[in-house]
């Protein structure tokens, strides 16, 4: 087995690898310079002072540090890998691309191997090959060093934006100092917000065996989200769940027009792959809570009424709204289905029977019985409660009946 050669005899054209790169230094990173700016589109874009600053600066440490390997013998130190690190978090902080930057490293290690390699001869093949291979182990430490530093500043600026968001958000849907929070986070407030309470359909990967769930269900949460980010920028301000919660759009642009927004919703559905229901209106950000307070109790009028897939405003549910809200007209009307609280096979049958349009049949294959058995069931609600559900007349009082009744039971988490 050959043994490796001590990096500070490596010696090529006669003359030890390392002390040509120090020799060379100022020339070597005028080169490295010119040739990152001739490969890497991206650095010609950079302010002339930042290539003759920071970016030279960087250059001359990369090289210098590289030669103390060789002659040393060692791999980068931690000072080292700090200020090359250091270096990429100053491109993050600029949003310079990280495959610039790592594109950059190569081809700065190239030229770097080509100076020092120029005046190699046949008989240097064994000590070419230990620099080329140390060449290689380099550049793989910078990569490391690089991608770490960008990555966990993008993460922390990702995380710091993230929370500026929630708190502002929060600060919204609370009615708190709205223009303050907002100041101070660096979030420009659109005039008017497009409010959505929504109600998001389960995904088939959430049931499927084998899949993670919680995965599927944050996948579907994230392309949901993605397609009105797509839409309308970074504006978007959400708070979601499995089940759906509260999203706000900056109303401008395409999103003025009304008929606009049912078409946003369905390619942000289809994009998530799943139902959406949802209930929409617009608000200045100081009326955000009061309006998404309204949103929220149109939804559960949605739900209540078994109403399909799809975008709704206060004005498509006025009377089924009015209906279900709290007094002491609901309260009677929610009094009338009591007699049912014992029976829940009978609420089941009645919720079923008129969600699916009063068709029997569909009930009854809904809920895997004959329907002879829904007849019956529905004929017991009519000896229970006095009001038949079979019978046209008396259908809007049972389903105001059980609007008011779902209205008035405690709210599940």
């Amino acid at each position: 087995m050959t043994e490796h050669k001590p990096g500070g005899d490596l010696t090529l054209g006669g003359q030890r690898v390392h002390e040509r790169l120090t020799r060379e230094e100022p020339d070597l990173v005028a080169r490295v310079l010119a040739r990152i700016q001739a490969e890497v589109a991206d650095y010609r874009r950079l302010p002339v002072e930042e290539l003759a600053g920071d970016i030279a600066r960087i250059t001359q440490q990369t090289v210098r540090a590289f030669a103390r390997c060789l002659r040393e013998d060692r791999d980068l130190n931690a000072a080292e890998l700090r200020q090359i690190g250091a270096s990429a978090v100053r491109r993050a902080e600029e949003g310079f691309p990280l495959e610039a930057v790592l594109a950059a490293y190569h081809v700065g290690t190239r030229e770097i191997f080509a100076v020092g390699s120029a005046d190699a001869g046949s008989a240097d093949v064994a000590d070419l090959l230990e620099v080329a291979d140390r060449t290689l182990a380099f550049v793989g430490t910078v990569t490391g060093a690089v991608t770490r530093g960008y990555l966990e500043e993008l993460r922390t600026k990702i995380g710091q934006e993230h929370t500026a968001r929630r708190t502002l958000l929060s600060v919204l849907a609370d009615g708190g100092p709205v223009d303050a929070v907002a100041r101070s986070a660096g979030i420009a407030l659109p005039a008017r917000y497009l409010v959505l309470s929504v109600e998001l359909g389960p995904h088939a990967d959430e049931a499927t065996p084998g899949i993670d769930a919680d995965i599927a269900i944050r996948r579907k949460l994230r392309r949901f989200l993605a397609a009105f980010e797509h839409s309308c920028g970074d504006g978007v301000l959400a708070s979601l769940d499995g089940p759906g919660g509260l999203v706000l759009l900056p109303l401008a642009g395409r999103l003025s027009a009304v008929r606009e927004w049912g078409s946003l919703l369905g390619t942000a559905g289809r994009a998530a792959g799943v139902d959406v229901l949802a209930a929409a209106d617009t608000a200045a950000p100081s009326e955000v809570r009061e309006v998404a307070g309204r949103t929220g109790e149109v939804l559960d009028v949605l739900r209540w009424f078994g109403r399909p897939p799809g975008l709704y405003r206060l004005d498509d549910v006025l009377v089924e709204y009015q209906l279900t809200r709290p007094g002491e007209a609901r309260d009677r009307l929610a009094a009338v289905l009591a007699p049912l609280d014992a029976h829940p096979e009978l609420v089941e049958t009645l919720s079923t029977y008129l969600e699916l349009d009063t068709n029997r049949r569909r009930t009854a294959a809904r809920l895997h019985v004959h329907p002879n058995t829904v007849d019956y069931r529905l004929r017991r609600v009519r000896d229970l409660t006095d009001i038949d559900p079979l019978h046209p007349a008396g259908l809007p009082r049972i389903i105001a009946a059980l609007a008011a009744r779902r209205a008035s039971l405690p709210r599940t988490v």
